[in-house]
């Protein structure tokens, strides 16, 4: 899998997570209402409480120092070297440990320190290399930098929407900027986790397969499914089962589910064929989320 970012790609990736930034702390400045129902559990202002957190752990990944984190939730010292947390099984209880832990909920004290901090790590981010390596979430993990970048890329887009859709604005996702996150963050992120951890073992076991996914705009990725394990590829003269074409706001939609794939799939936003096009309607089914 190609790891290697040109300085013009890692500099798209810096404007894009720029321009994020600023809409939606823009965002969070125009809303009054920080109560009102969000994702799952968590309210307007608890969603942005964690967008604020994570501007604390993936910038502190990159700088080898999670000391921030760790004095917002004391029992993650120690437990996973310069990463996070151990297993990827254990984020979702550890986000919502983050948020409990910290009382603030004013949504313009929240834009302050997510700006803040994201003004930061763009300033420190100028002075590397986008392939310098750098611990991930998971113990045992490693990723290039601009795959950080992407890492908040993604989080700032999807709350983003997240909160646009509770408080009922509209929110455009950028094509564009959501096939830096499938491209930067989602194919990195798989290749270095255990070929199991993002697998729905149910679904695919026994399955073999290969998908090309078509990014309009942009390139094409292998994933190919073995018996329960998945792997990402750049294109090779490997035989294909299922091409998907994928408008790529909607496939990041779908991927988190924020969209229903029967929804893209009217719309045209995802369109399968190839030799066994069938397996385009169980693509989605067979990815397990954090």
């Amino acid at each position: 899998m190609r790891t290697n970012t040109s300085s013009a790609q890692w500099q798209q990736g810096l404007d894009a997570l720029r321009d994020e930034v600023q809409r939606v702390t823009n965002l969070l400045r125009s809303i009054s209402e920080q109560e009102v129902p969000a994702v799952g559990q968590w309210n307007i202002a608890e969603v942005a409480l964690h967008l604020s957190q994570v501007w604390i752990v993936v910038p502190g990944l990159a700088r080898r120092d999670l000391s921030q984190i760790h004095e917002v939730v004391p029992s993650l010292a120690g437990v996973a070297g310069n990463s996070l947390i151990r297993d990827m099984w254990d984020l979702a209880d550890t986000t919502v440990l983050a948020v409990k832990s910290d009382p603030e909920h004013d949504l313009t004290v929240l834009a302050d320190r997510i700006e803040e901090r994201a003004q930061k790590y763009l300033g420190e981010s100028a002075g590397h290399s986008p392939d310098e390596p750098r611990p991930w979430l998971i113990e045992g993990t490693t990723v290039p930098l601009s795959t950080l970048t992407c890492h908040l890329l993604n989080e700032t887009v999807m709350h983003g929407y997240d909160i646009a859709h509770a408080a009922g604005r509209k929110w455009r996702i950028e094509p564009a900027h959501a096939a830096m996150v499938v491209r930067q963050f989602f194919a990195p992120v798989i290749r270095t986790c255990d070929p199991r951890t993002f697998v729905n073992a149910e679904k695919a076991a026994g399955l073999q397969a290969t998908y090309e996914l078509h990014l309009r705009g942009g390139d094409r990725i292998h994933y190919m499914f073995n018996d329960g394990s998945l792997t990402v590829e750049e294109p090779s003269t490997r035989r294909v089962d299922c091409h998907i074409s994928a408008d790529p706001a909607a496939f990041f939609m779908v991927f988190w589910q924020r969209q229903s794939q029967w929804n893209a799939i009217a719309k045209g936003q995802l369109i399968a064929w190839g030799r066994k096009p069938w397996l385009g309607l169980k693509f989605r089914s067979l990815i397990r989320n954090p």
